[in-house]
């Protein structure tokens, strides 16, 4: 499972080492500048499955080499676009790099850089209007992927596949989180067979892996989300697994644990009420009800998940080296 590691530079080395690539960092920055022109830098969170960077005039272009086993799922990437086109970039794949009679290639991705301002960083800056601005901003972005479900017969549903995830990971969750989680488990397990039962109706729809502050650009100036970056392990889930991002705009976590800000429960209520505009959905409906189960257990997912596990698809980020046992997050939100 692919995961950001801060020390740039050495995860840099080590996906060229580890890929056994026929060429060097050298060499991909100057098929970068020659093709781009601009300045060329390395992304600061570069993840250990890829080398990526910026190009072009003023950064505008990203530019990603990814080994030949670890390619970008083209046609998740052209639903995202579909689904979410004003904050997700368009990705072209360019070709290979690499003489492959000398080890293996590398292949090429370009996308253009989206605008705006990483809200991990503008997000201290911002009071309640821009928070709400942002707030709306998702709630629009999870109502369109509640609008634009797929079909169990797409090409793109696997459903015995989602099935047999989804009811592992619950599983493993059950057995690995310490006691004072497992109601939380046993809820979302025993809501699986409505969220993945056909005749329920409930959405299947394209899930970010990744839904991080990070991975979330705003105008810093209104708060309003401009770009969704990071797509390259998207799954197809149950809606509302991707709804553990909501955490990150209602408060953060620092050196002290979990705060909330002060107009949290208000953000809540104006994202669930927009949300409900947006989709036709009763605040204490059946489905609504169904909906806030899955955030729940898009929260197990993330915060009681290593993030070196071997599931697919939506990515933990607990440290599996943390024998003590750090479940601040998930002590916060569900307890």
């Amino acid at each position: 499972m692919p995961y950001v590691i801060d020390n740039f530079d050495d995860t840099i080395d080590g996906f060229f080492a580890k890929a056994g690539a026929s060429l060097s960092r050298e060499k991909c920055d100057e098929f970068a500048r020659r093709r781009y022109g601009g300045e060329i830098r390395p992304v600061d969170n570069q993840r250990a499955n890829s080398y990526t960077i910026t190009a072009g005039p003023s950064s505008s272009k990203i530019i990603q080499f990814r080994a030949e086993n670890d390619l970008l799922d083209t046609r998740m990437l052209r639903l995202a676009k579909a689904v979410h086109t004003a904050v997700v970039a368009d990705c072209l794949h360019l070709g290979w790099i690499g003489n492959p009679d000398d080890g293996p290639q590398l292949a090429i991705y370009e996308m253009d850089r989206l605008p705006g301002e990483k809200y991990v960083i503008a997000r201290d800056s911002h009071k309640h209007d821009r928070r709400l601005n942002t707030v709306h901003s998702l709630a629009r972005f999870f109502a369109q992927s509640w609008q634009n479900s797929l079909p169990q017969s797409s090409k793109l549903v696997n459903m015995s596949a989602i099935m047999a995830e989804c009811y592992a990971r619950f599983w493993a969750l059950a057995r690995a989180l310490p006691p004072r989680f497992r109601p939380a488990v046993a809820e979302v397990q025993d809501a699986l067979v409505a969220l993945l039962d056909p005749s329920s109706r409930y959405p299947l729809v394209l899930t970010h892996s990744d839904l991080k502050a990070m991975n979330m650009l705003v105008d810093p100036e209104s708060g309003n989300i401009t770009g969704v970056a990071d797509w390259a392990s998207a799954s197809i889930l149950p809606f509302g697994f991707g709804l553990y991002a909501l955490a990150n705009v209602f408060g953060k976590m620092d050196r002290d644990g979990w705060k909330w800000f002060d107009d949290a429960d208000e953000l809540r209520g104006a994202f669930w009420r927009v949300f409900g505009e947006l989709t036709g959905l009763e605040q204490d409906g059946p489905q609504m009800r169904l909906v806030k189960v899955a955030e729940k257990g898009g929260i197990l997912i993330r915060y009681g998940t290593i993030w070196d596990s071997k599931f697919s698809g939506m990515v933990g980020c607990r440290d599996p080296h943390d024998f003590g046992g750090d479940f601040e997050y998930l002590d916060a939100l569900l307890l």
